[in-house]
């Protein structure tokens, strides 16, 4: 049995295809069903069910599969640990980002980590909150870039999001800089997926039913849902594209924000390759409050 083997294994599972996997691994299918196969005949069990949708685990793989990813961390943690002692020139860093904020944030955060530890080897997964909190559960990354919403983890707060109206151009409400959520309660509203807990938090909060039309997760969709007049919506800064062609922005009454930041399985151990990409955020998002607050409110702070 090999470290080679169990990678490959996990990253089967991670798939659910020998293809996939393969595909991300830089091996041909047979390679990779040979190396699975030649991995449960060395421990003379069955550990995954093969058929036409894909794969899936047996219980027994269901069981070795949390020990193998134990394994494997460990095995990153020796790296990493080494890498500590020689400055950084090697290491893994595994990050899980919901998908709104990957636009705009990780970018300059992972820039900025490459830029000053060229040697380490950054991961990226991308998902919505419930993905990437499994994914910290079961240790298939290192550290999330979530929004606060449970505390089932340790959580590093970065910076407050707030949240924006859209409406479209030539809504009679598109002229005001701040709209109430009740100047709105009635109309066609487009909920965003992965920012449903708040928008909903929010609405109960202020006795609000909002008029739901429809729940969708892309956010260029939404805009354009939005461009065409379907119904309006509410969507966090980060979220925001560059340019909004058609639709208006304008602060939400009473403004509401929700919390951006790292969340990591446990602060009883932090790699060193960890804790300087804990640093390097910290650094990144000082001031990125006040670059976002500028660039909208320039545009918001015309209509009044």
């Amino acid at each position: 049995m090999t470290l080679f083997q169990l990678e490959v294994f996990l990253k089967v599972v991670e798939t659910e295809s020998f293809t996939k996997a393969g595909e991300q691994i830089g091996l041909s299918q047979s390679a990779v069903s040979q190396a699975v196969a030649a991995l449960e005949s060395e421990l003379n069990i069955k550990l995954i069910n093969r058929h036409r949708k894909g794969v899936s685990l047996t219980k027994i793989g269901e069981r070795i599969t949390g020990l193998i990813r134990d394994l494997l961390i460990i095995k990153t943690k020796i790296i990493n640990e080494a890498a500590g002692i020689t400055g950084l020139e090697t290491g893994t860093i595994r990050i899980g980002s919901i998908s709104s904020i990957s636009a705009k944030l990780l970018p300059g955060i992972i820039s900025s980590f490459k830029k000053r530890f060229p040697g380490v080897e950054v991961i990226l997964y991308e998902g919505n909150y419930e993905e990437v909190n499994n994914w910290i559960k079961l240790s298939v990354i290192d550290v999330g870039v979530v929004t606060e919403e449970r505390h089932e983890f340790e959580f590093i707060p970065l910076l407050q999001d707030k949240m924006i109206v859209f409406v479209p151009e030539k809504h009679p409400l598109s002229n005001q800089s701040f709209i109430h959520l009740k100047e709105i309660a009635n109309e066609p509203f487009i909920m965003p997926k992965e920012c449903h807990r708040v928008l909903h938090s929010i609405f109960k909060e202020h006795g609000i039913s909002p008029n739901i039309q429809f729940e969708v997760s892309d956010i260029a969709t939404i805009i354009a849902m939005v461009q065409e007049g379907v119904g309006n919506t509410i969507l966090p800064e980060m979220a925001i594209p560059t340019t909004l062609p058609k639709v208006t922005a304008s602060y939400l009454s009473p403004q509401v924000y929700q919390n951006l930041g790292l969340e990591i399985r446990s602060t009883d151990y932090i790699s060193p390759v960890l804790t300087a990409f804990i640093h390097v955020t910290q650094e990144f998002t000082k001031d990125l409050s006040l670059k976002l607050f500028n660039s909208y409110h320039s545009v918001i702070a015309k209509k009044r």
